[in-house]
């Protein structure tokens, strides 16, 4: 039933909705898109294969504004995926000082690109590690934001009342489980996140300055490690892996940066995390301070080229050597565009690089657009290395192709 009301919402909305007041202005918009891929090595088995329907709707009274987007999905591969989802629904009121903004929404923070420095309120879903849109990989969270708006400054603050925190397949049928490589029976207990009440909110804020040469931003945010650290363990009868997920508190306190030189822009960010939690030997665990910095290089070359560079480091202060984590840990990333006949065709390569243990994951696509409404896409994902987080998924390189429609 509620199923067939979201539809007749969707769909049939839009036929009286502009024969409402001229002063309430509408508009209705969205997509829909079709996604495939394929390991690209023996068994050659689909990754992928997914249809989705995302209809946005916009409202505009004067300062007032609403926001609301509607994700429907079917996934031929992993059928406890929602079906039909809200992903986007804030209201906005705007005035000459001030902007108030509230609901579920994604809150961006920081100009660093595909990487989280100061960027960790909206946490991330994993349901196919970094193998979609990053757009596509965001979590939106229910906030309350309030700006004031100065013409070279503007101070936020946000207060979330109920996190949200990474989403990990665990389900033997998706082939991005972080469990694909388990040998024996398992269970995972991914329902031990905090407490929904007053004490476990989220809150912070950001102070922002826009200057003739140089953009920058101060924030702090008091919030929880979104990525959960697991401990291991086994059933009684010890046939049965057993995987618990944990979360504390942890605070930061970041500053970001954009300075546009000639045909560069030189962005960074360094943010200290204070005790992130990390897992030490023996399923125990301590808290650390991190310090974590950022420097990129974008490049607008002309020609319709256009090059990104980032290197990141994350370094664990007090370091000890019961810790799995490594000390360091430190990467790269690489973008790559050009476009071509006329604009058409966008061909593409996204790097990440693990320098530590020597891995990568690389995305190369091209992009054709058939008119302004219809693109046909195609690519292949590359993993690369035997350590670390990429080789994970070594045996996931795949091909792919995606088709969308703009409406």
């Amino acid at each position: 039933m509620k199923n067939r009301i979201l539809f007749l919402l969707i769909y049939y909305f839009p036929i009286f909705s502009f024969a409402q007041d001229d002063n309430l202005q509408f508009r209705f918009s969205g997509f829909a898109d079709t996604y495939h891929a394929v390991r690209s090595r023996e068994p050659y088995n689909f990754m992928s294969s997914r249809s989705r329907l995302r209809t946005e709707l916009d409202i505009t009274k004067g300062k007032s504004y609403m926001f609301a987007s509607l994700n429907s999905v079917y996934n031929s591969l992993v059928e406890s995926e929602p079906k039909i989802e809200l992903r986007e629904a804030f209201f906005q009121y705007t005035t000459n000082n001030w902007d108030f903004k509230v609901g579920k929404q994604i809150v961006i923070w920081g100009v660093a690109d595909g990487l989280r420095i100061t960027d960790i309120i909206s946490p991330m879903d994993y349901s196919e590690f970094l193998a979609r849109d990053y757009d596509d990989i965001r979590i939106p969270v229910n906030a309350f934001r309030l700006m004031y708006i100065k013409p070279n400054y503007n101070f936020e603050l946000v207060f979330v009342p109920v996190s949200e925190f990474f989403v990990l397949p665990v389900k033997e049928e998706n082939p991005w489980s972080i469990t694909h490589s388990f040998e024996t029976p398992y269970q995972v207990d991914m329902d031990n996140t905090p407490a929904q009440n007053l004490k476990n909110s989220e809150f912070g804020s950001r102070f922002s300055f826009y200057l003739s040469r140089i953009d920058f931003s101060v924030s702090a945010l008091h919030t929880w490690n979104k990525m959960p650290v697991f401990n291991y363990g086994y059933s009684q009868n010890g046939d049965t892996l057993l995987l618990d997920e944990n979360y504390s508190r942890m605070d930061m306190l970041g500053i970001d940066f954009s300075l546009p030189v000639s045909k560069f822009v030189i962005r960074g960010e360094v943010a200290q995390y204070f005790r992130e939690l990390q897992e030490i030997n023996n399923n125990r665990f301590i808290k650390k301070n991190t310090t974590n910095i950022l420097l990129g290089v974008d490049w607008y070359a002309g020609n319709d080229w256009t090059l990104m560079a980032q290197y990141y480091h994350k370094l664990i202060n007090n370091y000890e050597k019961s810790m799995t984590n490594d000390k360091n840990t430190a990467y790269t990333t690489l973008s790559i565009s050009k476009k071509i006949f006329r604009s058409t065709l966008n061909l593409e390569s996204y790097s990440y690089v693990d320098l530590i243990n020597k891995a990568s994951f690389t995305r190369f696509s091209c992009d054709y657009s058939v008119t302004d409404q219809i693109h046909f896409m195609a690519g292949y994902d590359w993993f690369n290395g035997d350590n670390g987080m990429f080789s994970y998924y070594k045996d996931n390189s795949e091909y792919w192709v995606k088709a969308k429609f703009s409406f």
